[in-house]
């Protein structure tokens, strides 16, 4: 990939390049691409940044990086690991295997492209 910008916006444009292309495809919706949207924001705020100076840049460029780190941890699944869902709501009482059975019917649904065949029994 070609540099387009330099020094520190350009590292961080490097990152944030490579979280978005890291970011996972919607099984459900694959007309709806997250990934492009990420895309598309982040050019338009690297476009904007790189006519900033001085200590608005600075500022900007802190801000870049925190949403680059957050969204580094959401494709590490960091958040899924640090605050999982407790048992009792992932296999409540009454349906323990409701949410097994959804995530299953969400695959198949995703695999023959039918995402009007979400079915769970």
């Amino acid at each position: 990939m070609q540099q387009r910008f330099g020094g520190r916006l350009g590292e961080l444009y490097a990152a944030y390049a490579q979280v978005v292309q890291r970011w996972p495809a919607d099984k459900l919706r694959p007309g709806h691409c997250y990934k492009k949207v990420l895309r598309q924001h982040m050019d338009a705020k690297f476009d904007r940044l790189s006519t900033m100076h001085g200590p608005a840049l600075d500022g900007e460029l802190a801000r870049a990086r925190r949403e680059v780190d957050a969204l580094q941890s959401l494709v590490a699944g960091e958040y899924r690991a640090r605050f999982k869902a407790p048992e009792s709501l992932t296999s409540p009482r009454s349906q323990p295997d409701y949410y097994r059975k959804l995530l299953a019917s969400i695959d198949a649904a995703a695999a023959s492209g039918k995402s009007s065949s979400l079915r769970v029994d």
